[in-house]
């Protein structure tokens, strides 16, 4: 196929993407984070800057970015998730020449086609944080890595310092790209030793965008911060990954979860290890690059989470393209030995993608304060208390509320909470009310043995309950 026709199958793939992204973009509810990218992105620019220094910010550029687009398409879910949604659909096209550059056009065209229809790279180019974000950038700084080793030049090296320097400020462990990177031209020295002042200077012009950073991370890191996350054995640090890669959120049956699972390590290994394609181009020299790609981060994550666990799978959204230029290149090897094996597989990723995706397009899977929000305005009258347990989802609740004045946090609790104590607290933040209402959701994280729901089970009568995803309501009268 000449480049004319890879152009025409890619514009194709673009708008398949952007096809499948669009559809029910605001079918999911808002959920907390979402409510903080709002929140964080309208705050003032003296204070978005300051988040550039702070401890534990993940991601102040993208808030920064966030914060024009509000202001110009306004703080609808459709208009906030479509900053995402451009930046998911960049990605494919993206995937693109990297993997013409790496491998060859074929495998570069299947991926672009697994990262179109990819579930789990779908559902984060839905949701209003940085994810696609990061994806899209990490993609565009290898792509800018690979130009500048093999043409050289002052300003692809300098293009590539800027790309990643906006990576790291992106996602935190977006830095993570750079000893991808360091490793990768140690492994390709016998072919590009002669760009090492060029590739000297840019590892060295890195480690200055993220001094700023360091000067939190570091003293983090050593002080042994707890981040709320539980740590991750490796293996199953692996096995999250895969599958969030092959199926995404689609909760798959046993066998077929099972069947899933065989199918694309067979594919990782075929990718890796089968031989076909001579040269650069495919050769080892590629394979090598996408396993640093795939396998480093994981492990850098790892090794960081045994002082201070971190790991959650999106958080290394941006290893995806790897992944799938390795399975694409899979797919390709198993086609030149046989076709109709290829075909079947091809066949079989795609109807697997599509149902993962129509399930995740009509499935309510966020925590549905749209839903619940209504039912409280429906019944509720001005004057009756709401207690938020756990407080912080009140702004999500007040997004499709409004005002939910009079309202009350609810009680954080702990293994030493002794009944009396919350009995008291409990009585005085009621006092006044004949009747309350309690929005539950995620609280589990702050009241594990639920004291908070049984004081109102034990002192009042309820008289409306209602479940929606991941979020819970209910109406107390309460005992004189």
């Amino acid at each position: 196929m000449r480049d004319s026709g890879h152009r025409l199958v890619l514009l194709t793939i673009v708008l398949l993407a952007f096809a499948v992204r669009v559809y029910h973009l605001d079918f999911q509810s808002l959920w907390r984070d979402e409510m903080d990218a709002i929140r964080f992105a309208q705050d003032s620019p003296s204070a978005l800057l300051a988040n550039f220094t702070r401890a534990g910010w993940n991601g102040p550029l993208y808030y920064l970015l966030l914060r024009p687009w509000l202001a110009v398409a306004g703080d609808s879910e459709f208009a906030l998730r479509f900053f995402s949604l451009l930046w998911g659909v960049l990605a494919v096209p993206l995937t693109y020449a990297v993997g013409r550059r790496l491998l060859a056009p074929p495998p570069a065209i299947l991926a672009s086609l697994l990262v179109a229809l990819s579930p789990y790279l779908v559902w984060y180019s839905q949701e209003g944080k940085m994810y696609a974000l990061i994806l899209a950038l990490t993609l565009l700084s290898v792509y800018l890595y690979v130009q500048a080793l093999e043409r050289g030049g002052f300003w692809r090296w300098a293009g590539h310092v800027s790309v990643t320097s906006l990576c790291l400020y992106v996602h935190v462990l977006a830095a993570l790209i750079v000893p991808v990177q360091a490793l990768l031209f140690i492994a390709w020295w016998p072919r590009y030793r002669a760009r090492w002042r060029g590739w000297l200077a840019a590892m060295a012009a890195l480690t200055l965008p993220y001094l700023p950073l360091a000067l939190w991370e570091v003293p983090t890191l050593l002080s042994g911060f707890t981040t709320g996350h539980e740590f991750v054995p490796l293996p199953r640090m692996l096995n999250t990954l895969l599958v969030a890669f092959a199926q995404g959120l689609w909760p798959a049956g046993n066998w077929l979860a099972i069947a899933i699972f065989v199918l694309f390590v067979f594919l990782l290994l075929a990718g890796a290890t089968l031989s076909g394609m001579e040269g650069y181009r495919g050769g080892v020299r590629a394979v090598v690059a996408l396993l640093l790609w795939l396998c480093v981060p994981i492990a850098g994550v790892y090794l960081i989470s045994l002082k201070m666990p971190i790991f959650l799978d999106r958080y290394l959204i941006w290893i995806g393209p790897a992944f799938y230029l390795l399975i694409a290149r899979g797919v390709i090897e198993v086609g030149r030995r046989s076709r109709w094996l290829a075909a079947a597989i091809l066949i079989t990723l795609v109807v697997l993608n599509s149902h993962g995706l129509w399930w995740q397009a009509h499935t309510p899977i966020k925590s549905d304060f749209r839903a619940a929000a209504a039912y409280v305005r429906q019944h509720r009258t001005p004057d009756e208390l709401i207690i938020f347990h756990i407080s912080y989802v009140r702004h999500t609740f007040e997004y499709y509320y409004g005002d939910s004045s009079p309202y009350a946090d609810g009680i954080p609790t702990d293994a030493n909470t002794t009944e009396a104590w919350l009995d008291a607290v409990m009585k005085a933040q009621t006092r006044g009310y004949d009747a309350v209402w309690l929005c539950y959701s995620e609280a589990t994280m702050w009241d594990k043995r639920e004291m908070v729901k049984a004081w109102l089970e034990r002192n009042g009568r309820r008289t409306h309950h209602a479940v929606f995803t991941r979020v819970e309501v209910s109406r107390y009268e309460l005992s004189p």
